[in-house]
């Protein structure tokens, strides 16, 4: 019985030594941050075991952060954060102190935020506090998809398309523009797979684009034959959309109009990785796509792209890309190929408000804006 006594108090004393030094983070109201494993703890302090030496730290001086937690299940919770280790997440909620599993958590938002003050303050920190996740995630990088889809029952409105979530793992989209010239379009997106943590997440999504009608965004560099002011006849090159037809004069219609069913079929795959600051997400995606035309082989597109929150509402975005078809501002003017179909964008993505963003960006059209709502 002795030894069985023995055990459990053994026990108990193992697992408290255990819970002590696992590593905690302390957020203080002065603004600094503190890591370390607590070696002890009484009602008014911890003793805390940092890099740089043993600490006290006055719970009057750790700085409240309220949270909202968005669990997996469809839960949500709202409390004051009381500890946090890399198991999880302790929280002080109307009914009482929680321990959330990181694994469980599908995303977490503080609800203070402002800008930074103090000594610490440095170019390029305007924001104190921590946030996971930006104003915005992208399910395009400009016009290749990611591996996100729209939040459900989301609507966005942009100058040339848009779009509904139907649910959190997929979405319908239509380019708005071709409806003037007969082309019912739409775009279905479909998430296979969403998994990870806050820390690390990935996503896989499928789709196709079908049009009724209308050309590709796509182009080829073809001989045209002319006369030139001096009544004689000439040649040269042009760049010409997939599908346009010859007229009588040799010239090729330039329009998006066209009499051919046709479709577009990718996937995309993102990589979504917390910065090191606390402060928002670096994401990586590739992706790739094949366009079918009739009379015209299937036209690859693939994709590497890296989009970066610089500030909340701020994402920067580089892409690099090979499309055979496709042409820059500097081809069309030059009417020559000069990539061989590799070719590079970079730009930014600004949430100027909760449902409108803009953007500019490298390739054509240059500039980019939708509204969500």
């Amino acid at each position: 019985m002795n030894k069985i006594i023995t055990t459990f108090i053994l026990f108990l004393v193992l697992v408290g030594s255990v819970s002590l030094g696992q590593e905690k983070t302390f957020h203080l109201k002065s603004g600094d941050t503190i890591t370390g494993s607590v070696k002890s703890e009484t009602d008014s302090t911890y003793i805390v075991t940092t890099s740089f030496g043993e600490i006290i730290i006055s719970k009057n001086d750790v700085k409240p952060e309220e949270v909202f937690i968005f669990l997996k299940s469809g839960d949500k919770l709202r409390g004051i954060i009381v500890s946090e280790s890399e198991e999880g997440i302790t929280i002080k909620a109307q009914f009482g102190e929680v321990f959330v599993a990181r694994d469980k958590i599908e995303r977490i938002d503080f609800k203070s935020m402002g800008r930074a003050r103090g000594p610490l303050a440095r170019p390029g920190q305007t924001e104190h506090g921590r946030w996971y996740y930006g104003n915005e995630r992208l399910i395009d990088i400009y016009f290749d998809p990611t591996g996100y889809t729209l939040e459900d029952n989301v609507l966005y409105l942009s100058g040339l398309s848009w779009g509904y979530g139907l649910s959190e793992r997929i979405h319908i989209t239509s380019k708005w523009g071709g409806y003037f010239f007969g082309d019912l379009n739409f775009r279905p997106k479909f998430m296979l797979f969403k998994k990870g943590d806050l820390k690390s997440e990935q996503a896989l999504s499928i789709g196709f684009h079908f049009h009724m009608r209308g050309l590709p965004n796509k182009h080829e560099l073809k001989d045209r034959d002319y006369v030139n002011p001096y009544d004689e006849h000439d040649s040269d090159k042009e760049w010409v959309r997939v599908g346009s037809k010859q007229n009588e004069e040799g010239s090729y219609d330039g329009g998006p109009s066209g009499d051919e069913m046709w479709w577009e079929a990718f996937g995309a795959y993102t990589l979504s990785n917390l910065k090191e600051s606390g402060q928002g997400r670096i994401n990586h995606t590739v992706g790739a796509s094949l366009t079918a035309y009739p009379g015209y082989d299937l036209m690859p597109r693939a994709y590497y792209a890296v989009s970066a929150d610089a500030r909340r509402s701020l994402k920067l975005i580089f892409e690099v890309f090979y499309d055979p078809y496709w042409t820059s501002w500097l081809e069309i003017i030059e009417e020559k190929e000069v990539l061989k179909g590799i070719d590079f964008d970079f730009g930014f993505i600004y949430a100027y408000s909760e449902q409108l963003r803009v953007g500019i960006h490298f390739q054509r059209p240059l500039i980019a804006f939708y509204y969500k709502f």
